[in-house]
């Protein structure tokens, strides 16, 4: 995410995603930095494919490209259908400070479990109809 030394909270969230098998792509939109995944690891491993799905947007604070020794705030997980409509908050911040490592592994950690659940009633009624998986 970044051509900096130094990794950014969005680098060590790619890094622990990509240990737990999934791959998450940066992306940007009203001067808001973020990280975007497929919720099917199944689908297509393709940042632009990743819009057009069931996805969820993650994200610290307003920025996924801060350097890692400025992280000040948790990151939280947001589960969109593929024309982008909110769904369900999948992960909602950390209840106690964590420093960045452990703040992205926490993070990395949920997202994978909550979507990895196989049953169906975990999702909300609209978001069923999008799940592949």
């Amino acid at each position: 995410m970044t051509n900096r030394m130094e990794p950014t909270e969005g680098d060590l969230l790619l890094a622990e995603l990509a240990a737990l098998g999934r791959h998450a792509f940066p992306g940007e939109e009203g001067g808001m930095t973020f990280l975007i995944m497929a919720a099917d690891p199944g689908a297509p491993d393709d940042e632009d494919a990743a819009y057009g799905v069931l996805h969820v947007l993650m994200h610290a604070g307003e920025r996924a490209d801060r350097p890692a020794a400025d992280h000040r705030e948790p990151w939280s997980a947001y589960l969109h259908a593929a024309d982008g409509t909110y769904l369900t908050t999948l992960v909602n911040g950390s209840p106690t400070p964590l420093d960045a490592v452990a703040d992205a592994a926490r993070c990395a950690r949920e997202v994978t479990e909550r979507l990895s659940r196989r049953r169906r009633g975990n999702f909300p009624p609209v978001a069923r109809r999008f799940c592949t998986f």
